[in-house]
């Protein structure tokens, strides 16, 4: 194989075969080919994209660099659920436990926030004790003992996408929808997982920005479920403004806990119960919209949240420490005018928390767990000017004051009601 032909190949718009795509990233993952070159390619793709064949050899052999695992010895439905990232996005803490404790086994590799977009991980990690990092073999028990295991990806698992994301998120290629398909897949499919729930946000604080664009990705990951024997349901959903009202690390935890308590935001609960019921109906579920209802409002999927915690090494007990993580400093939002919010900038939130502490830049930037901030108005809300409308917060005066500067300015108000966007589009 000689690099620079396979990069001027798809420069050209031509597609790669089986053999050519399985020596580019094998070579890639071991070392032989450098970054610059690789980088090339990917860039080639961003621009050219990738027919459905080479997307699921790319798929095929992102999985093949790695361990698959096999939870097919178990008796039930082994499911997960992924989002393409937004916002104030705390589903996965919800909706996995809520499905564990209706029977559903859940294996889910998730990652850390990076950019504008919130990372489970980092929310769990805000758990005092709790281990993000296990081995695979502590992961497979933990999901056969207590039904759920959420933690970060290992070495074992598709080391050719880890590396291929790194080298992805430096070069302006997270974008490309073949390679999203590819990253997102490669994992799911890895996990041994049966059945799988995509929700692929669309709208100012996502990736794909556009309706259009968002149907396409959504109909590429669900051919690569087919492709690989993984049922797969995707949902299109609203990403226009953040999802409930805590955005940040600590924060979102407590929110998720109180939507497991049967309280939360109502767009949060709403959202988290159709992809929930989505996974019971791949399980074969006569009713599982009524299964949804009965799990949180008889505890267990509370109970299944704190079970898991205390799995992997966490202290459950803080859970319900109202001191845990408070903020050394906080700062009222307040409204700037009469009227309605009409529209927000939810990119421009997700930086704001970037800029008091709650997201990173860089891979290896640390995080504040006490940083965030509460918007407690939809658009569409009326204010009266001078009404307290949320809080910025975090450990950082002056990180605070800068982040609440920012998510001001990413809210519009205006004397007409603009109309609430549909919380799932398609």
């Amino acid at each position: 194989m000689i690099p620079y032909n396979l990069i001027r190949k798809k420069q050209r718009g031509e597609s790669h075969s089986p053999e050519e795509i399985r020596e580019l990233i094998r070579a890639f993952t071991e070392g032989s080919l450098p970054d610059y070159q690789m980088a090339a390619w990917l860039m080639a793709v961003h621009f050219r994209g990738m027919s459905l064949e080479e997307r699921h050899e790319l798929v095929r052999t992102m999985i093949d660099s790695g361990r698959r695992l096999d939870f097919s010895h178990l008796d039930g439905y082994v499911a997960d659920k992924h989002s393409t990232g937004g916002v104030g996005d705390k589903v996965s803490l919800i909706l996995g436990p809520l499905v564990a404790a209706c029977g559903v086994y859940v294996p889910m590799l998730s990652g850390q926030g990076l950019g504008h977009t919130g990372g489970t991980l980092d929310k769990l990690d805000a758990i005092p004790g709790f281990r993000i990092h296990l081995d695979l073999e502590a992961f497979q028990r933990q999901v056969r003992e207590v039904g759920i295991c959420i933690m970060g990806q290992t070495d074992d698992i598709c080391p050719a996408d880890k590396k291929m994301y790194a080298l992805r998120d430096v070069t302006a290629t997270v974008d490309s929808i073949p390679l999203i398909c590819g990253s997102i897949m490669s994992k799911k499919i890895a996990e041994g997982i049966s059945g799988l729930v995509l929700d692929v946000k669309c709208g100012s604080g996502a990736f794909m920005t556009n309706v259009e664009d968002a149907r396409v990705l959504a109909q590429a990951l669900k051919e690569t479920g087919a492709e690989f024997g993984v049922e797969t349901v995707a949902r299109i959903t609203d990403m226009n403004q953040p999802l409930g009202h805590a955005s940040g690390v600590w924060c979102e935890v407590r929110e998720a806990m109180e939507a497991l308590e049967g309280d939360g935001p109502a767009d949060l609960v709403s959202l988290t119960k159709v992809l929930s019921a989505d996974i019971l109906r791949l399980a074969g579920m006569a009713e599982p919209e009524q299964a949804v209802e009965e799990a949180l409002a008889s505890g267990r999927a509370r109970e299944k949240f704190d079970e898991m915690v205390a799995a992997q090494g966490g202290d459950v007990q803080a859970l319900s420490d109202p001191e845990l993580h408070q903020p050394a400093v906080t700062l009222p939002l307040k409204a700037p005018q009469n009227g309605f919010l009409t529209t927000v900038d939810t990119y421009a939130c997700g930086m704001s928390l970037v800029t008091a502490g709650a997201g990173r830049q860089h891979q290896g930037d640390g995080i504040d767990p006490t940083a965030g901030f509460i918007l407690e108005v939809k658009i569409g809300d009326r204010v009266e000017a001078g009404d307290e409308i949320g809080r910025t917060f975090g450990s950082d005066e002056g990180k605070v004051k800068a982040a609440a500067e920012e998510l001001q300015g990413s809210l519009c108000w205006g004397e007409e009601q603009a109309p609430a966007p549909n919380l799932i589009i398609d």
